[in-house]
């Protein structure tokens, strides 16, 4: 393998600051490199957001075996640029790793999957299947012109997709230790409980709603939100993520209001309506006046283990002696919009440990291994079918 391209290709992305919704010159940086490798490629714009869809091979050949590989070249911001040791955008490489925003989620993992395919491709010309890319630059952001987009028009083309490898830093102390086959949803609350405004020397005259909250919130936190076990899934679970009331001026005032602000991580078992029906219950039950406003954020979505999975762990084993861990933790991904289109889907990517972080860096080493696993998935996958 030519590490120095995959190290070079790295830094290049990582050079960009396409936090979002910014995406500078990412995509012109991957079309350009795929154009290289006569990829078939569609620039899908949908309002700001840039999304590649790109694929090798004779169209007809999707009729044969499509494997894809799924990522995002927007990042989160670095936040306060003093506390990173070297410039969130440099691409600086130092003690044998490439430090930079997005190093592990998930530049690092994009150039990995683009120079495994172009070492694929020159070894292989005549390789039967198609091996594509979606790529997008709104995945830290909202998400709605990004995957979710692309994967309609997909459909609307009665394009196919057979396996799925999505590049989120899935690993945790050795690369591929940890895949996922699946994440869980995300469910967005705001609550706000009604008191009436007074003076704190006359709470008899009042109805203070932060005192009125807390044994709600108590049972909120008791409450077992999942009716059966899921061995699949994490549980279900509820975190309060803000609580703030309308007063912020005067000690002396009992504020007329208390809001919250709540998540589920609800697995795919889980019914929203059940959720909401529990919310509504203990409310009621405390006699609260109240509203509540509530966002999906995610969908959870969970990808059958078959042949894809077995070829991952089988290429994990072969470069790293050890079993990866099958798991459906962590934050959502983009892979739902995938598994939405009957694709096996598995994450497989860098490890998390600086993932968000300041000074967020990848292992030069771990870089090349990621590749080179990669590469010999897509050997398995499309020489060696059964």
């Amino acid at each position: 393998m030519n590490f120095s391209k995959l190290e070079m290709l790295a830094q290049k992305l990582i050079k960009q600051p396409s936090v979002y919704p910014r995406n500078n010159s990412c995509h012109e940086i991957i079309i350009d490199y795929l154009q290289k490798l006569n990829f078939n490629i569609e620039l899908m714009q949908f309002d700001d957001t840039f999304n590649i869809w790109a694929y090798h091979g004779d169209k007809k050949q999707q009729q044969q075996h499509t494997l894809l590989f799924l990522g995002h070249t927007d990042v989160v911001d670095p936040g306060n640029l003093q506390s990173w040791n070297y410039p969130p955008f440099s691409g600086i490489i130092h003690d044998n790793a490439l430090h930079g925003r997005g190093a592990v989620d998930m530049k690092g993992a994009l150039a990995a999957m683009l120079v495994a395919s172009d070492n694929f491709i020159n070894t292989h010309p005549n390789y039967q299947g198609r091996l594509a890319f979606l790529i997008t630059s709104d995945e830290e952001g909202t998400g709605i012109n990004g995957t979710t987009k692309v994967v309609e028009s997909l459909t609307i083309r009665n394009e196919h997709i057979d396996y799925c490898i999505v590049g989120e830093p899935s690993s945790q102390h050795q690369i591929g230790d940890v895949i996922k086959n699946g994440r869980r949803g995300s469910l967005i609350g705001k609550l706000t409980i009604y008191g009436s405004q007074g003076h704190v020397a006359y709470p008899q005259f009042s109805k203070n709603p932060i005192h009125l909250v807390i044994p709600t919130l108590s049972e909120f936190l008791n409450t077992t939100w999942d009716q059966d076990k899921n061995i699949f899934f994490p549980p279900t679970t509820m975190q309060i993520t803000n609580i703030y009331t309308n007063n912020n001026v005067n000690n002396n005032i009992i504020p007329h209001t208390i809001t919250l602000d709540f998540n589920f991580r609800f697995n795919n078992k889980s019914s929203i309506e059940d959720i909401k029906k529990c919310i509504k219950k203990i409310l009621e039950y405390h006699s609260l006046t109240y509203n509540i406003d509530w966002k999906l954020s995610a969908e959870p979505y969970f990808s059958n283990p078959g042949k894809l999975t077995n070829v991952v762990v089988n290429a994990i084993k072969y470069y790293q002696k050890l079993e990866p861990c099958l798991e459906t933790t962590g934050g959502t991904s983009d892979g739902r919009f995938i598994a939405k289109m009957g694709a096996e889907v598995i994450e497989l990517g860098a490890r998390n440990h600086t993932i968000h972080k300041v000074n967020e860096y990848i292992d030069l080493a771990d870089l090349k291994l990621l590749s080179s696993i990669y590469q010999k998935i897509i050997e398995d996958l499309l020489l060696y079918r059964q």
